[in-house]
Parts: structure tokens; C-alpha cells; sequence
């Protein structure tokens, strides 16, 4: 039993000009695979195990979004009868989702087996949603960004949560009563599930008291104390980066809290600056001009969106809405300036911006819940 055309390109134009034909097999098996979610953000390849009298071939394929939806065919070297076969879908090598069924090729010439993998095969296995005589590739099912080009940011009706208020499932509580401080992820491993920021994954993240989350392997270094005061994404944060709340802060005696919800593969992170405030030199928080922040970014398994929420913005005048704050996202390699980027995140040379700006130097009031999804 072989494999005569891999999934990609090569294996894409044979299957759909038929051309395995020419060898004319007795029997041959093609397998079509799509997916419901993002390529190569939530599955980077395919493992396909095919089973036929107790003769066993696996295939494993590296996946691009181009590669989906893809063909590979199976040329069994005697009349096979039953064949199993199960296709999964692997990040990092890490089984995330399966398909499997059962075909019997008996006193065929060419069957097919299609697959698509969705929420049901996670874990799965989910079955096989149709045999038949092969007639082209399946439909392209809808599939989620991964972010690689850049986010959109729109409002959202998600209830954002405070997670140091969620006293059952509170991982940690860092930075309590903390100034001009950034630490990484004290969760081993850094996040509770695989998680992908501008097309690359998330080995650890960065929480700075300023409000912001850094996703680099290395301290950020982006405090204010470090680089001067806040400003357009275009020309500053140059880390990979989402910022809730991006100011000369400090943290309360609470701190920030991480905490996780939800089973996977929907599990939710939620990091929660906790009535943090205006940096108003040593003042520790609770100074009347200081204000009261409470805020909150969430991370979502399986969309690799992000949530940002504001529970409690009072106090310290128009700073408290973002006067002097920036929110948004950044890839931490801008291509050019704010007023060069499109609202579609594309700059007048025709690059990506690198970045999404909520707000530079500028009041957003009221703050609103809001969600940041790959595009």
C-alpha cells in the first residue's frame, strides 16, 4: 500500500486533473481533508493513518492555509476489502482534533473518503462525513484567521470577568503594589493551551504594570520608565504586544491576576490589572487624583482572539478614559505611521501596518468591551 500524491500542491493538481489514473490500479483510495479551524494556527499538519489488512501507513504533512481543502491517494497492492482510516490534526506536533471511518474497496476502482475536521473531532474521533466516487475536492468550509496579517477590533457583547474574583481557578497573583516592574508568565507552561499571535506561537508572555501584555521570549523592556511616555504604536512598543490600557501606571496591593475557565478545547485566560492607577510619583494607589483601574484582557482558545474589558475606569479625570493612554495591538515591527495606515490595516505602499490602535493620545469614552480578532 502507498501514497501516491501528497496534500499540497503537487497532490492538488493530480488528484483534480485525475492523473494517478494513469498507472490504472485496481483500487484506489482518495482521501479529502478540510477544516473549520485556522491553518497553521490551530492545526499545522495532518497525520493520516490508514489501516488495510492489518498493513499500516502513516503520513504526516505539513499544512499552509493554501494546502486546504487537499486530496492524498492511497494505492492499496492487493484487493484490500475494509479499510480504516483516521486523519488528525496536529499543532506542534500535539494531536488537537480526529476524524476516522471505515471504507470497503472491494471490486472498486477509485473511492473516496472525505473528511472535515471541526469542533466535534476535538478530541474525536468524529466520523468520516461521506464515502463516494471521487468527483473533485469538497467545498471550502469557513475558516477563522490566524492573525498573520494583522487583528480587527470591533465591540462585543462578551461579559468580561475580573479574574481575581474568581477564587476557584486563580492561577497566580503577581506585581502586588508594584511600579515600573514587568515579569513573565508565572504558569509553567507559560499559557494553559497553545495560543498564536501574528501568525507565531506564544512560548511566553510579559505582564508590565503599565498595562500591557508582551508576547516575547525576552523581557520586553518597554516600561516607561525605560522608553518615556506612551504613545502611537506606530513609533513605540516595539515588542509583539496587546495593551489594554497601555499608561504610566502602577498596581493596588492586589496585583494582577491570571485565572482560567472552561474546558478544552474552549478555555478562556483571563488577566486582570486590579484597581490599579495613575503613577503619581512613590504615592502608593488609593491618592484621591489617582483613580480606580480595573481591567481585564482575555485569551480564546481555539480563535486565538483576544477580549478587553474595563470594569471599573474612575477617578484621575480623563486619564481614567485614555487620555494619555494607547490600547490596541502590535506585531512590534511597524511599517509605517498612523496616518499612513488604513483602517484596514494596510499602509499606502501596500504592507501590513504591523499594529491596530484603539486609541494614541486620545479619550475614548465611554471605554467599551471590545474583541480583537485575527483577520
Amino acid at each position: 500500500m502507498t501514497v501516491k500524491a501528497g496534500l499540497g500542491a503537487v497532490g492538488l493538481a493530480c488528484a483534480v486533473a485525475a492523473c494517478s489514473l494513469l498507472e490504472k490500479p485496481a483500487t484506489e483510495l482518495v482521501i479529502t481533508v478540510d477544516t473549520t479551524f485556522g491553518v497553521p494556527c490551530t492545526i499545522d499538519a495532518l497525520r493520516v493513518e490508514v489501516i488495510s489488512a492489518g498493513e499500516v501507513i502513516t503520513e504526516e504533512l505539513a499544512l499552509s492555509d493554501a494546502d486546504l481543502p487537499g486530496s492524498i491517494v492511497v494505492v492499496p497492492e492487493s484487493d484490500p476489502g475494509q479499510v480504516s482510516v483516521t486523519v488528525t490534526g496536529l499543532l506542534g506536533g500535539e494531536a488537537f482534533a480526529s476524524a476516522t471511518g471505515l471504507v470497503d474497496l472491494a471490486d472498486k476502482l477509485r473511492l473516496e473518503q472525505r473528511f472535515v475536521l471541526d469542533q466535534s473531532c476535538v478530541p474525536g474521533p468524529c466520523p468520516a462525513i461521506g464515502v463516494g466516487g471521487y468527483v473533485g475536492l469538497p467545498p471550502p468550509q469557513p475558516r477563522h484567521g490566524c492573525g498573520t496579517r494583522g487583528y480587527r477590533i470591533s465591540p462585543t457583547f462578551l461579559t468580561m470577568r475580573d479574574a481575581c474574583d474568581m477564587q476557584q481557578v486563580v492561577m497566580a497573583r503577581i506585581l502586588p503594589g508594584a511600579d515600573e516592574q514587568e515579569l513573565p508568565s508565572p504558569l509553567t507552561p507559560a499559557l494553559p493551551f497553545p495560543f498564536t499571535f501574528y501568525g507565531e506561537p506564544v512560548s511566553q508572555f510579559w505582564v508590565g504594570t503599565n498595562g500591557y501584555l508582551a508576547f516575547s521570549a525576552t523581557a520586553p523592556n518597554q516600561l516607561i520608565s525605560m522608553i518615556g511616555a506612551a504613545g502611537t504604536l506606530s513609533e513605540r512598543f516595539l515588542v509583539p504586544a496587546i495593551l489594554p490600557f497601555w499608561d504610566n501606571l502602577r498596581t493596588s496591593p492586589k496585583g494582577v491576576c491570571l485565572a482560567v475557565t472552561g474546558e478544552a478545547p474552549d478555555r478562556m485566560f483571563w488577566i486582570t490589572w486590579k484597581e490599579a492607577c495613575v503613577a503619581s510619583g512613590a504615592l502608593a494607589c488609593g491618592g484621591v487624583d489617582q483613580g480606580t483601574l480595573t481591567f481585564t484582557v482575555a485569551l480564546e482558545e481555539g480563535s486565538h482572539s483576544l477580549y478587553v474589558g474595563y470594569q471599573t475606569m474612575s477617578g484621575a479625570g480623563d486619564r481614567s478614559r485614555g487620555l494619555t493612554a494607547t490600547i490596541g495591538v502590535t506585531s512590534g515591527s511597524p511599517a509605517c505611521r498612523v496616518s499612513e495606515c488604513s483602517s484596514e490595516g494596510v499602509c499606502e505602499d501596500g504592507a501590513q501596518c504591523g499594529y491596530t490602535e484603539v486609541s494614541a493620545q486620545g479619550i475614548v469614552n465611554p471605554l467599551s468591551t471590545f474583541r480583537v480578532a485575527p483577520r
